[in-house]
């Protein structure tokens, strides 16, 4: 059930907070209360106004209208500086700014402890971080540089550096998107012992099995507007989707099997690329959704690199169509039918620099191998994208940057779909983004297969594999280790062959 406050004093408070860019909206008239000592999350789908808030609080945005209270005082941070002077620690899902610098200069950038005259005093500085390190159980050397040390490692840098700084209201945003299992519950135990000592947390995630274990109230915004907060012990997920998103959370979609002697759009027969996997078979048929499962370290992404030839195979053989394909490029490949949505589009996916309308293009153009570019003919091809998809952008012309995280993916995967490929390759293809985008994303997914698509879908997230894939083959220490229907399986018979050991 709703819930308008908690009984305990506030330690942040959001009033009336507006702010736009240009014409765009971010936020219309925010206002909530995170009570002190609590850990309170923010939900919503991309383009809710999440980010924006947290910009605000933390110097780097000043909003148009409203403002925000700490302990009771109204403040207005103008600057990152300011934020962390008053007590506000953020801990993002990208790594600290200096890789090259070590673990203690990165905790101590822009805020460190000096002798008189000005000089830096390193031994000070290095024996807080190693007390920090300590108390975080975090088993690294002060001196290691952070291009070196893990994701999860550089997620509780993060804290250290906040907590470096007295912090008391401490800001995650999506931190555990690039940590495993065990790598997120050793951030939760920290963020626990952390809560206990009386540090107030602001978590923001799409995960909301994870914002149910940590949080105790959850506060809802959509369309840059507050919808509501709810105490986490007395509601359910289901709940927390329908106010994200406006409607009911649909179901697993049961779609009509393929017909079984329909020959494969891509048959892999015993594909190794040692360490990483070795003897991979399988086939995908026309118009089928197969899933490829496993658990970190199992092979499944590096399965997906060679077959798109951005790896090389040390053994076995591909074909598309019945033709045997060398794919030893990603032109190679492309030229093949193939076509690979990568996990990270950040790095893999985009082309921040260009406009909407050439990153949806530029594969097309390269598999074809134009020479000369029409601009009207590829800006039509670019907006008749743009309404296929329902990419939610003002114009063709702005760039990727100025989408939500959401709208970004389905741009990374309409640049390949405009090749026409006989087979989609899609790696973590939701990663990232609201369940909104991710109900979306799956829609787009299943009308193409429905056309007669191919696709191949590589997820860590279980749930999504179970409601996408007409068949789930199952990967374990690089080798396929079995083959389930995808409308009888469950998370038990999955994760029985993702993680069974081998009896001895």
């Amino acid at each position: 059930m709703p819930t308008s406050s908690s009984s305990q004093p506030a330690a942040l408070r959001f009033v009336d907070v507006h702010k736009s860019f240009g014409a765009v909206r971010a936020l219309s008239g925010v206002s909530f209360t995170v009570a002190k000592g609590e850990a309170h999350a923010c939900v919503g789908e991309n383009g809710a106004g999440k980010s924006t808030l947290l910009k605000i609080l933390a110097g780097t945005v000043r909003p148009d209208q409203g403002g925000i209270e700490v302990d009771g005082a109204r403040v207005d941070h103008a600057s990152p500086r300011e934020a962390v002077a008053g007590g506000i620690g953020m801990v993002f899902q990208e790594r600290l700014a200096f890789p090259n610098l070590s673990v203690t200069a990165n905790i101590f950038a822009g805020r460190e402890i000096t002798r008189p005259g000005g000089r830096l005093d390193e031994p000070a500085m290095r024996a807080r971080t190693e007390r920090l390190l300590s108390d975080l159980h975090v088993p690294i050397s002060p001196d290691v540089r952070m291009e070196h040390v893990s994701a999860a490692h550089a997620q509780l840098v993060q804290v250290a550096r906040a907590l470096a700084f007295d912090c008391r209201i401490l800001v995650l945003d999506e931190p555990t998107t690039s940590l495993t299992d065990a790598e997120v519950d050793h951030l939760f135990h920290v963020l626990g012992t952390l809560k206990a000592r009386g540090v107030t947390l602001l978590f923001v995630s799409h995960r909301l099995p994870e914002v149910f274990r940590l949080c105790d109230r959850i506060t809802v915004l959509r369309d840059g507007g507050y919808v509501a907060t709810f105490e986490a012990a007395a509601t359910s997920p289901d709940a927390i989707v329908r106010a994200m998103v406006g409607r009911e959370p649909p179901a697993r979609v049961n779609r009509p099997p393929v017909q079984a002697g329909t020959a494969p759009a891509l048959e892999v027969s015993n594909l190794s690329r040692l360490p990483w996997f070795q003897d991979v078979s399988f086939a995908v048929r026309p118009g089928e959704i197969v899933g490829l499962f496993g658990l970190v370290g199992s092979g499944r992404t590096e399965v997906l690199e060679t077959i798109f030839g951005t790896a090389r195979a040390s053994a076995g053989t591909l074909a598309v169509n019945g033709k045997t394909v060398a794919a030893s490029s990603a032109r190679d490949a492309m030229r093949a039918g193939l076509a690979l949505v990568p996990e990270d589009r950040q790095r893999l996916g985009l082309h921040f620099d260009m406009p909407l309308s050439d990153n949806l293009m530029l594969p097309r153009a390269v598999k074809t191998g134009v020479r000369l570019i029409d601009r009207g003919a590829e800006a039509g091809l670019a907006r008749a994208e743009v309404v296929s998809l329902a990419i939610k952008t003002p114009s063709i012309a702005v760039r990727p940057g100025a989408l939500s995280g959401g709208n970004q993916q389905k741009v990374v995967a309409g640049r390949w779909l405009a090749t026409s490929p006989t087979v989609l390759l899609l790696d973590e293809p939701t990663k990232g983004v609201d369940v909104g985008a991710k109900f979306e994303i799956h829609n787009i997914i299943r009308r193409r297969a429905a056309e007669g698509l191919a696709c191949l879908v590589v997820s860590s997230d279980l749930p999504e594999v179970l409601a996408l894939a007409d068949r789930i083959l199952v990967m374990r220490e690089g080798r396929l280790r079995g083959e389930i229907d995808g409308a009888q399986a469950t998370e038990e018979s999955v994760m029985r062959l993702a993680a069974h050991e081998t009896e001895s």
